[in-house]
């Protein structure tokens, strides 16, 4: 009993809940341990076993929670450095769009990258999102949008003999969503489909208005009463046995040789529906195909669904000065070129003490200051520290890859924060309203 009693403390104290909830379930199992002592011989063998299967639940959420955590430290180191790749990636090919005639191939393919890239990015904040070090970002989405966005990236990469049909009946009503995570959930679900199809075969996307009396169940979840769009794509591949539909969108499950899946892509898909307040359904025949359905609330209030910016608006350009500092190659040299491709006067520092240096000799010329948090040596915060002390009233931009630089609070010392990844237009709005803003009071 005693090493039973240990068993259960441990695998308790290891789950990933609240200290109350933990506190909660180890009384429970310890009143059936109690129980148990008090039990005649048949009772306890009986006892013993049903315990002993809650033990091993325990343990494999255990178990569970540290895969998450680590998928969670592995993505939120590698988020810095595979953003400032990005960045270059990004920014480059929004430049490079800026040099050519819009109807010509070489923009369609800068545009293409550009796409790519700001994917890239999402999928980044996706995966911090489902290992809980991110949270979505939420605004009006189109689904038309973001199906056909998905459908344009599957038709390059799946197998040329599974055709691609769309089925959307309008009006399209607008969701709350986060266009990037839909993105990618629609995208785990066309590549299985299109793995689950070798020879060939049918993937439709199809969206729907769904409406929900309150009695409608999804998979036994009842879906409250209320207005959905629905999103359904099926495909006419091998279909997934009875025995493990309920496991496909356990974290790790899958059915493909070591190597050539994670066991990711089903349970990233059912968490970013929950984080959206949307349900999910899967209808799978063997031999005949599988359709996977997800209802999504329609907005309450009516909003502009994720509209692109209008072609051809001008972004906004200046002559001032601005001192871009930095550590890294790609993205200093970006900032600078983007910076000077909009009219401003760059002065580049590959550390902060180069930065202190160059303001030391002109304070008076140096209008803005955009670097970087992390750096090796001094980093922003402290650089940014250092140059209001020789000139107080300067205004600042601290820039980061990193996912929690972008929720936390800005530091003291900064006017705004500049997100890496980043677009031409994104970097020339912000600079421009942090110039427009007038000398700073921090």
């Amino acid at each position: 009993m005693t090493s039973l009693r240990f068993r259960i403390a441990e695998a308790v104290d290891g789950i990933g809940l609240s200290a109350e909830q933990r506190e909660r379930i180890l009384r429970r199992l310890e009143t059936h341990l109690d129980d148990l002592v008090r039990a005649g011989a048949a009772e306890r063998d009986e006892r013993i076993e049903a315990l002993s299967t809650r033990v091993r639940q325990a343990e494999e959420q255990l178990a569970q929670a540290q895969r998450m955590e680590a998928i969670g430290r592995l993505t939120g180191g590698i988020a810095h450095d595979f953003n400032n790749l990005l960045t270059g990636i990004l920014g480059y090919s929004s430049l490079l769009k800026t040099f050519l005639p819009e109807n010509g191939r070489g923009y369609e393919a800068a545009a293409y990258i550009e796409r790519s890239a700001r994917r890239a990015s999402e999928l980044t904040r996706q995966l911090l999102a489902y290992s809980r070090r991110e949270t979505p970002r939420f605004r009006p989405v189109d689904l038309r949008k973001v199906t056909g966005e998905t459908i344009e990236i599957l038709a390059r990469s799946v197998n040329k003999n599974v055709e691609i049909h769309t089925d959307f009946h309008h009006p399209q009503e607008p969701v709350s969503g986060d266009a990037g995570a839909l993105v990618q959930a629609l995208l785990n679900l066309g590549v299985n489909a299109a793995d689950a199809m070798p020879g060939g075969g049918h993937l439709t996307f199809s969206t729907a208005l769904f409406v929900s009396d309150g009695e409608v169940y999804l998979n036994d979840v009842p879906v409250p009463e209320g207005r959905y769009v629905s999103i359904c794509v099926a495909d006419t591949g091998c279909g997934i046995p009875e025995e493990i539909r309920s496991e496909v969108f356990a974290p790790f499950f899958t059915t493909k040789a070591p190597g050539e899946g994670t066991g990711l892509g089903l349970s990233m898909v059912y968490g970013c529906v929950r984080a959206h307040g949307g349900f999910l359904r899967l209808v799978s025949s063997v031999g005949v195909g599988t359709t996977f359905q997800i209802l999504l609330p329609i907005l309450g209030e009516s909003g502009d669904a994720d509209e692109p910016r209008e072609a051809g608006v001008e972004v906004p350009r200046g002559t001032e000065i601005v001192l871009v500092v930095d550590d890294e190659e790609i993205p200093l040299n970006l900032l600078c070129d983007v910076l000077r491709s909009l009219g401003y006067t760059t002065l580049p520092a590959s550390a902060g003490e180069e930065a202190i240096e160059i303001l030391r000799h002109a304070p008076e010329k140096v209008d803005l200051v955009i670097v970087d948090r992390i750096m090796a040596g001094m980093d922003g915060i402290e650089t940014v520290a250092r140059l209001r002390a020789i000139r107080p009233t300067v205004r600042t931009i601290l820039c980061s890859g990193s996912a929690e630089a972008e929720r936390a609070p800005l530091p003291d010392g900064f006017d705004d924060f500049l997100q890496k990844p980043y677009e031409r237009e994104t970097l020339a709005r912000k600079v421009r309203s942090v110039l427009d803003a007038g000398p700073s009071n921090n």
